[in-house]
């Protein structure tokens, strides 16, 4: 059933009640006043009646005839207004006002005249059977000499009474009437008062409940209203501080949460994704857009990590697990992930099971470079060592009596030597421009790019006429770059040599630089023999070696190209290669022509 408006519960009510009270105050107040009408006529006739009793002879002598005496009745009630008979002991009716008296019956069965006859003074409404409509009698005894000689009974016709009593009733209904109305009127007016300062708190509390936390109740003219409008309009206050510090909080862990290198998942009972950041999602090479509220097998389709989540779903609360997992990459790769998982219970709620991914796949290969730089280091230094060694041994061995024998010894130890301090100094120019120190004493400035291409020339000429290699310069005066010139001249100096060194007699290399935009592009090119295209990717890496039996013939250290990557670093700069075999090699350095580009290290 539904609920009925507060104003429709109140006015009715008063209504109803205002309407029931005034029919009730009407009745009674009908029927006191018609008690009242027949009691005073009543006492009327008391006083009638003993003023005929006391001149009762003299009105109704004994020797009178009945005419007489009933002419005598009607006399005396024009004059009282009522009619009058007169009784005797025996209940024969002596006289009457309104008929005639020797043909009534007699009327020592009335219940009036009864008492009457009895001495006592009594009274009877009924209808009259001879004048046909209701009546109010009194009786008294008229006593002389202590005996009742007679009764004297007035009766007034009650139409009369009830006539009046009409007109009476008729005033109290108009006034009932006008009460009720002004009654209704008001019970609008202060149902409506009661009612809308409530539609005002309701129509309210729907516009905070649609969000609106910015209205305000205006006072209302009732105490207890008012309060409770001030009290709606302070929660209101304290509810739009709350949220908006809860959407602050949620905003910044949505950020938090979308700025986190680590992967986050979150997955609810039924094995549904419930969020799933953006790192988490390129780690899983999944769009992050529509992946909530997709099952795990759905929206990943990695079976290594739908096995650890449901692991980590059937362990206690706040046991944390751990794994590393291996999952193919977008690039056809291997991504390598630790994966740390949790199972979030809160009470009244399913259970949550949270997975945070770390990538570890850099930190994988850059183990795999240490050790393979480890062994690389090792075995580079193995060889000289193993050769000083050996000539050692044979020198004490006797060879020292041989000088020529000797003399060849001590300029291969001389040479694995020089070998090994290349090596070592190679490593330590490596480690100090890893560390963003390099190997200058000047501080980094701009300058011009053609000296340090002429000076690198320069430096590697006397290498470059012993193999028939023809060295060539092309760049502009106006070209500058912000640079350090001895570390670029290192650099240059390590491609030129390698150009001189791992390519045929009378290969031609050329050295030039070019400004284009904010940088400055310096290659070193060659038309020598080239490589081939599976070198390339690892070509500057350390102790990488195209052919092994060569650079070590050619007393390389597997560093110099290394070397040439962090130089271009350390600039804020790149270096790249270009090769294709028998078409020449071009190795290009690019570094800023201004400081603002710069990033060390």
């Amino acid at each position: 059933m539904g609920r009925r408006r507060l104003f429709w519960q109140l006015f009715p009510a008063f209504v109803a009640i205002t309407t029931l009270s005034l029919i009730a105050v009407s009745a009674l107040t009908a029927h006191v006043v018609r008690t009242s009408f027949r009691d005073r006529a009543v006492t009327d006739m008391r006083r009638d009646v003993g003023e005929i009793g006391l001149d009762f002879e003299a009105w109704f002598p004994a020797a009178a005839p009945p005419a007489a005496r009933d002419a005598a009745c009607r006399d005396l009630s024009r004059r009282l207004g009522a009619r009058l008979t007169v009784i005797a002991p025996d209940g024969t009716v002596l006289g009457d006002s309104d008929g005639d008296s020797a043909a009534l019956e007699n009327h020592a069965g009335r219940a009036e005249v009864r008492a009457a006859l009895a001495g006592r003074p009594s009274n009877a409404i009924r209808e009259s059977r001879t004048v046909g409509h209701e009546l109010i009698y009194h009786a008294e005894p008229v006593v002389r000499g202590g005996e009742t000689v007679a009764v004297v009974r007035l009766a007034v016709s009650a139409v009369f009474v009830d006539a009046e009593l009409a007109a009476i009733r008729e005033r109290i209904a108009l006034s009932a009437l006008a009460v009720a109305l002004l009654a209704a009127a008001v019970s609008l007016w202060i149902s409506r008062r009661l009612s809308r300062p409530l539609e005002q708190l309701r129509h309210s509390a729907e516009l905070y409940a649609a969000g609106d936390l910015e209205h305000r109740l205006p006072p209302a003219e009732t105490r207890e209203i008012d309060q409770l409008a001030e009290a709606m309009n302070a929660m209101a206050a304290q509810l739009d501080e709350r949220i908006r510090a809860a959407e602050r909080q949620r905003d910044e862990l949505e950020a938090v949460f979308a700025g986190m290198v680590e992967g986050v998942l979150l997955i609810d009972a039924r094995q549904r994704i419930v969020s799933l950041n953006q790192a988490g999602a390129d780690l899983l090479g999944v769009p992050c857009e529509g992946a909530a509220g997709r099952t795990v097998p759905e929206a990943l389709r990695h079976a290594a990590l739908q096995r650890f989540i449901e692991r980590t779903a059937g362990e206690a609360a706040a046991a944390a697990c751990e794994a590393d997992l291996e999952l193919p990459g977008a690039d056809g790769g291997t991504v390598h992930l630790r994966v740390h998982g949790v199972r979030l219970e809160r009470p009244g709620e399913p259970p949550r099971t949270l997975v945070v991914m770390h990538d570890v796949t850099r930190m994988r290969k850059l183990e795999n470079v240490r050790q393979e730089f480890v062994a690389n280091v090792s075995h580079e230094l193995k060889t000289p060592v193993t050769s000083i060694k050996g000539f050692v041994e044979t020198l004490r061995d006797g060879a020292l009596d041989h000088p020529a024998d000797a003399r060849r010894f001590l300029d291969i130890v001389a040479r694995q030597a020089d070998r090994l301090q290349a090596i070592i100094e190679d490593l330590l120019c490596l480690s100090r421009l890893e560390q963003g120190t390099g190997q200058t004493s000047r501080e980094m400035g701009v300058y011009p790019v053609a000296g340090v291409l002429a000076a690198a020339v320069q430096t590697c000429q006397p290498h470059a006429d012993a193999r028939g290699t023809l060295l060539a310069v092309a760049c502009e005066p106006v070209v500058r770059a912000h640079l350090d010139p001895p570390l670029l001249e290192q650099a240059l100096v390590n491609l030129i040599e390698n150009a001189i060194k791992y390519n045929e007699e009378g290969t031609r290399v050329t050295v030039s630089a070019r400004e284009e935009g904010d940088v400055v592009h310096i290659v070193v090119a060659d038309n020598g023999r080239g490589i081939e295209a599976r070198h390339l990717p690892r070509l500057f890496e350390r102790f990488y070696r195209v052919d092994r039996a060569r650079s070590r013939q050619e007393g390389g250290t597997g560093l110099g190209l290394a070397i040439v990557k962090h130089i271009a670093l350390f600039h804020g700069g790149e270096v790249d290669v270009r090769s294709t075999p028998g078409g020449g090699s071009e190795f290009t350095l690019t570094l800023p022509s201004r400081p603002a580009a710069v990033r060390p290290g």
